[in-house]
């Protein structure tokens, strides 16, 4: 799957411009997802000139926009909870998301593709499912 597959006109600038996205395993409630997201992105305007860090709320509407879009979960968020991060992401760095679907909530944990260093890791809990 490539990034040009994202609905392109509802997604944030930020989202469209994630490179490599590809779908490496899917199950009915679970999905993995490798991409990465190149210096450019509008992700890292301001997180911080000469060090560009992916900012928290980045990797969070990350995992509300994958879990809408594979699973129809829509974006809007009641809660946050139990979410750590761990590492800092740099620009191109070769990520892996993993996402489980559980009834009202989405489990998500960002890692360094094909290694064990995970960034990021927790539950967003959803108002309702949208309609696929």
């Amino acid at each position: 799957m490539s990034c040009s597959s994202h609905k392109e006109k509802n997604s944030p600038q930020g989202f469209a411009s994630l490179e490599g996205v590809k779908v490496i395993g899917q199950k009915e409630n679970a999905i993995e997802i490798e991409f990465s997201i190149p210096e450019a992105s509008p992700y890292f305007d301001g997180h911080f000139p000469g060090f560009s860090l992916l900012p928290a709320v980045a990797q969070t509407e990350l995992v509300i926009r994958f879990a809408s879009e594979y699973f129809g979960t829509g974006i809007d968020v009641t809660e946050i909870k139990r979410v750590k991060f761990t590492n800092f992401i740099r620009p191109n760095t070769p990520l892996l998301i993993r996402l489980e679907k559980s009834e009202k909530s989405v489990g998500f944990k960002i890692s360094l593709s094909g290694e064990e260093s995970v960034y990021s890791y927790g539950t967003i809990s959803f108002d309702r499912e949208s309609e696929k």
